[in-house]
């Protein structure tokens, strides 16, 4: 095809693939740092997620079971905060755990990022949340947190402190119906299987997952036959809750971000064909079948 086209598509079609790199890196870091504020629109899963914890009233507990480690908390670690300031918001008492080794310090780390903003859950650990961390048979503990929640993590938190000495521990005797209104669990692996086996169908608590987007559909049949109260899947999900609640968190960012990024690379994509159409093949091109070109 002769070189024909605009000069500004020619020009665009031998843009070197540095400058392609360097924009693509800059429009994705604007989008993140300077959000444009796109519409998210929330799923029928984040809202039924968002609902029960609506549901949640002051002074009632909620157990929350971390079962991701550091790989995973780019994509859960927004939505364990949206989740988190909701229930403040909420006046609940918040009682974590952890199923993966690092959760006790995740744990930890969520409750005094998101209790900035409250102070009775800034200053109030003991009284208004407490952070029993990671057991050995993380499992056999949560299923004898069932009987006598205490007695299942060997009477202490994560530090040790005893927690015969902590005002909130009588108001979490044992993990079922009529002590805690709720149970979520963040999840990478199948933590989800285990509160299913061993709390929500023995005691018909109900609970809510927050998963990576990879697990999402292996989680859904069991959300549609309601073992599975709902579920908040990946970034997105995390977008879709702070949308909610009225917050502008890290989930919206990396949400906006990625869209923002990916129609920027869909528009270089199509410049890129228009550029090759409008100045017809590359000199420098080999010929299709190969070989030296001056033969």
């Amino acid at each position: 095809m002769a070189a024909t086209g605009p000069r500004a598509l020619r020009a665009l079609g031998r843009m070197p693939r540095w400058l392609v790199y360097l924009l693509t890196l800059t429009v994705a870091v604007l989008a993140v740092t300077l959000p444009p504020g796109l519409p998210i629109r929330p799923r029928r899963d984040t809202l039924a997620a968002w609902r029960l914890g609506q549901q949640v009233q002051a002074g009632q507990a909620v157990f929350i079971w971390i079962d991701f480690g550091f790989g995973a908390q780019e994509e859960l670690d927004p939505m364990l905060h949206a989740v988190l300031v909701q229930l403040m918001r909420r006046g609940a008492l918040i009682c974590l755990a952890a199923r993966a080794v690092e959760g006790s310090q995740i744990a930890q780390e969520a409750v005094q990022h998101a209790a900035a903003a409250f102070p009775t859950y800034r200053d109030g650990y003991g009284r208004t949340w407490v952070n029993l961390g990671f057991r050995p048979a993380p499992d056999v503990a949560l299923r004898a947190a069932t009987a006598d929640l205490p007695v299942a993590y060997n009477g202490v938190d994560w530090h040790g402190v005893p927690l015969a000495g902590l005002p909130i521990t009588p108001r979490l005797g044992a993990l079922r119906p009529g002590i805690f209104r709720l149970a979520y669990v963040f999840d990478w692996g199948d933590g989800y299987a285990a509160m299913m086996t061993y709390v929500s169908q023995v005691t018909g608590l109900p609970f809510v997952v927050g998963a990576i987007t990879m697990e999402a559909p292996v989680i859904q049949p069991y959300v549609a036959t309601g073992q599975i109260a709902a579920v908040i899947a990946g970034t997105r999900g995390a977008a879709e809750y702070e949308r909610l609640l009225g917050i502008h968190g890290q989930g919206t960012a990396l949400q906006e971000g990625s869209t923002v990024t990916a129609a920027f690379v869909t528009l270089l994509l199509l410049a890129g064909n228009l550029a090759q159409w409008a100045g017809g093949e590359d000199e420098d091109m080999e010929p299709a079948g190969g070989g030296d070109p001056s033969r």
